[in-house]
Formats: C-alpha cells, sequence, structure tokens
C-alpha cells in the first residue's frame, strides 16, 4: 500500500482531506497542539484497487479513517467469499482492535470497482496506556472513544435490523451506559469497558455471517 508522507501536501490541500473527519477536525479548532502530535505521527495511504488495506488477524499500529473511495469488509479474511459490508469515505478503520489490543477482526479490501481509495493513517503508539496521559490528554482521548462506541453502537444496531431475532442481541442490552460525570477519568474507562464489549459482539457477528 502506498504511503505518502504529509509534508508532501500544501497546508490548505491537507485541511481539505481532514475536513470531512470529524475527529480531526473538532481537534483541530479544540487542540492544535495535541493536533500537531498526530500529524507527526500520520501518513495518507493509497492501497491499489483489490489490495488488502488491512488483514484479519494481522496486528499493527495504525488506525485509519476513509478519505475517497470504498473498503470491501470480508468477516472470514478470504476474499472469495462474500462480502459483509462495505465502509465509505469518512468511516474509521480498524480502530477498534488498537483500542482493545486485539488482532483485527475482518478483512478490508479496496474495492476495484469503486473509485480510488485514499485512507488518513494515524500511528496508535503515542497513545499508550488507557489512563497514560504524558503525550495524548484525556480530552482528546475522549473525543476518540466517544466517537469509536458511538458509531460502533450504530452499526451493530443497523445489524441487528437485518437478523432482528439473533441472540447476539441480548448482549448488546447489556453494555454499560456512562451516567457519571463528564470529561474524567471514569468517563474514559467506562467508555473503554463498552468498546470492549461491543467489540467482542462485533466478532461473534462476524464468525455468525462467516459460517453462513
Amino acid at each position: 500500500m502506498k504511503c505518502i508522507a504529509l509534508g508532501t501536501y500544501p497546508a490548505d490541500t491537507l485541511d481539505v482531506l481532514l475536513s470531512g473527519i470529524p475527529f480531526y477536525k473538532d481537534l483541530s479548532f479544540s487542540d492544535p497542539e495535541q493536533m500537531a502530535i498526530l500529524l507527526r505521527h500520520s501518513s495518507v495511504y493509497e492501497p491499489a484497487p483489490g489490495e488488502v488495506v488491512i488483514e484479519k488477524g494481522a496486528r499493527d499500529k495504525i488506525f485509519y479513517f476513509l478519505l475517497t473511495g470504498q473498503l470491501v469488509v470480508y468477516p472470514d479474511g478470504k476474499k472469495s467469499r462474500r462480502a459483509l459490508n462495505y465502509l465509505s469515505a469518512g468511516q474509521a478503520v480498524g480502530v477498534l482492535a488498537l483500542l482493545c489490543d486485539a488482532p483485527r477482526t475482518a478483512t478490508l479490501v479496496a474495492d476495484p470497482k469503486s473509485s480510488r481509495a485514499q485512507l488518513f493513517g494515524t500511528d496508535f503508539t503515542p497513545f499508550g496506556a488507557l489512563t497514560d496521559f504524558s503525550k495524548i490528554k484525556l480530552s482528546t482521548k475522549l473525543i476518540l472513544w466517544r466517537m469509536v462506541t458511538h458509531n460502533t453502537r450504530w452499526k451493530l444496531g443497523v445489524y441487528r435490523m437485518q437478523i432482528p431475532d439473533n441472540p447476539l442481541w441480548q448482549i448488546l442490552q447489556q453494555v454499560e451506559t456512562f451516567t457519571g460525570e463528564k470529561n474524567t477519568v471514569e468517563e474514559l474507562q467506562s467508555l473503554d469497558r463498552q468498546i470492549r464489549m461491543l467489540t467482542d459482539l462485533m466478532q461473534k457477528w462476524n464468525d455468525l455471517m462467516a459460517g453462513s
């Protein structure tokens, strides 16, 4: 997958690229210093049509946002099987596994039938442990963790409409919601627990679809 350094882009072009990604857009306004840290650990990636972007079972440190094009999601890691889902521009890619320190749960491929795929990728390493705020602040982590929690709940809700009587959805009802003081370490820890339960449910759903 072709990797393009951000230094090759003029500042205004980079601003346009990131304008469609709420996480970076919010951070650029709320905390430019934090934004600068993440940009130093980021690049633009361009997979060839049909190229694997993420391989199921792999471990790496990059999370992405899809800028253009479309990715195909294969739950069993084999491109010969039918696709589970398609990811379009603006969606986060591969962040769940990193937040849970787990292997990738599905294979993602640049859709050869779509326009050229382009992704913005950031190295997760500066985030460190959950309550390590030496490089990445609590406020920044909360933005990302909230986004991932919301997006994952929404995605599982879409899946639930496809098979509403699946017993897996009883697990979804058991996932906690945070009712304490906002903008605290306790909120971050709650979001982290939610994400881990949601990721487990997502994995079970992927396994179910791979075997169907």
